[in-house]
């Protein structure tokens, strides 16, 4: 339990924010033909490092945007942040950066990986993760969503009779990820989805070279 802090939080993200840079450089420098040359993204790069964070201190920065505005404000800004702290409200009474469940991550221990994308310019999620809920913090968050009763499903009563380890976890989006590695503006360009025809041809026009599912009638 000594270890659920935030240094080792941070620590986790900038492993696995290493391995994404890494990641771009290998793909980059075997793979030039993805940059769009004369492209005014053409020598972007992710950062080194990524940007720690803390919703109530994206929130103070820019008080007047939205969270998806403020979100692409700071990513434009650093390139790839971690933002700390979701699913508390703000302190001046403003909704939570991110609804989140009261049984899965601590709030004050979990965050976002959110960076720039290198083609759409926008902001681009890539994982949701965090340290998971002890006894305190599960008790703490579904108080706050009024929904103590769940102490009593079997896994938050597990939780809460310290039958199991303290832990942490995400997900990272792999599409999104190949979205950002390979220079793509669509998911349907990394994965098989099912879209209308109407959508097929107006991505053929802006040039984005979507999966079929199926044979199109464009």
């Amino acid at each position: 339990e000594k270890d659920r802090t935030i240094e080792t939080l941070k620590s986790f993200v900038q492993t696995l924010w290493n391995i994404i840079a890494d990641c771009e450089d290998y793909i980059l420098t075997k793979y030039p033909q993805i940059v769009l040359q004369g492209h005014p993204t053409a020598l972007y790069r992710l950062p080194k490092d990524i940007t720690f964070i803390t919703s109530e201190e994206l929130h103070m920065m820019y008080p007047t945007l939205d969270v998806h505005d403020r979100e692409s404000a700071i990513v434009d800004k650093y390139g790839a942040v971690f933002i700390m702290g979701m699913g508390w409200p703000m302190a001046d009474g403003s909704a939570a950066e991110e609804v989140r469940s009261p049984g899965y991550d601590d709030w004050n221990l979990n965050g976002d990986i959110i960076v720039k994308h290198p083609l759409t310019e926008y902001r681009h999620e890539l994982s949701s993760m965090g340290i998971r809920v002890n006894k305190d913090s599960l008790l703490s968050q579904l108080k706050h969503r009024g929904k103590l009763d769940e102490g009593n499903l079997e896994y938050q009563k597990a939780i809460i009779n310290g039958k199991l380890p303290f832990s942490y976890g995400g997900g990272l989006g792999i599409s999104r990820l190949l979205m950002l590695l390979l220079r793509t503006g669509h998911i349907g360009e990394v994965q098989v989805g099912v879209w209308h025809d109407a959508h097929y041809r107006q991505a053929m026009e802006a040039g984005l070279d979507i999966i079929p599912d199926r044979i199109v009638n464009v």
